[in-house]
């Protein structure tokens, strides 16, 4: 099944999927961090490649931390950052600690982070739907889009335009770092195998019958 094909119930019903793991996720997130935590409403729609390389400009160096997912649910999570809020977000975690500008640490740090993450989103939408999903350990590649979904391709064993591409968009919010940096933004990119989507829309169509 490809999205061009969901009903006007099923799309509505695959956001709500993405809130339900998001919120779960960000709140974790603002547990961990100590800040406040605030969701755009998810979205789902085929992934284009070229418009969202095209959309970023090339100066920006972004940190992606990947992770694949098995089970009953198969795909791809990029949790995705600009690389300065990335360090910012690390320096939350790590600020006043021996550990604070050790690169491997924070390397260490953003891969918590992402797990905890990936784990939140996946065991709310397991439990809701009653499904598995497994997440791998993290990957994290730094550098441009392009690069970051070139590995997502070479990860899927496949060309990954066109795929269900479930979104987020969140803010970390009163950061106040010394950078100047108040508000952190970041994104997940939930890149679902089309066999899994037509799992999840069998299982949501269950529900709602």
């Amino acid at each position: 099944m490809n999205i061009n094909e969901l009903s006007n119930l099923q799309i509505d019903a695959m956001k709500e999927i993405g809130n339900i793991g998001m919120g779960n996720a960000t709140t974790s997130l603002s547990e961990l961090t100590g800040k406040r935590v605030q969701l755009n409403l998810s979205s789902i729609q085929k992934l284009n490649p070229s418009a969202i390389i095209q959309n970023l400009p090339e100066s920006i160096t972004m940190t992606c931390i990947m992770h694949t997912i098995k089970g009953d649910i198969q795909g791809v999570i990029l949790n995705l950052f600009e690389i300065s809020n990335a360090m910012v977000l690390t320096n939350l975690l790590l600020s006043e600690t021996e550990y604070e500008y050790d690169p491997e640490m924070n390397e260490s740090a953003l891969n918590e982070i992402s797990n905890i993450l990936t784990g939140s989103y996946l065991t709310s939408i397991s439990s809701f739907l009653q499904v598995n999903g497994l997440h791998s350990v993290p990957q994290t590649v730094t550098g441009s889009m392009e690069d970051i979904l070139d590995t997502a391709s070479r990860e899927m064993g496949h060309d990954i335009e066109n795929m269900p591409n479930l979104e987020t968009m969140f803010m970390i919010q009163s950061v106040g770092h010394e950078s100047g940096l108040n508000t952190l933004y970041g994104d997940v990119f939930f890149l679902i195998e089309p066999e899994s989507l037509d799992k999840l829309i069998e299982t949501v169509d269950n529900m709602m019958t």
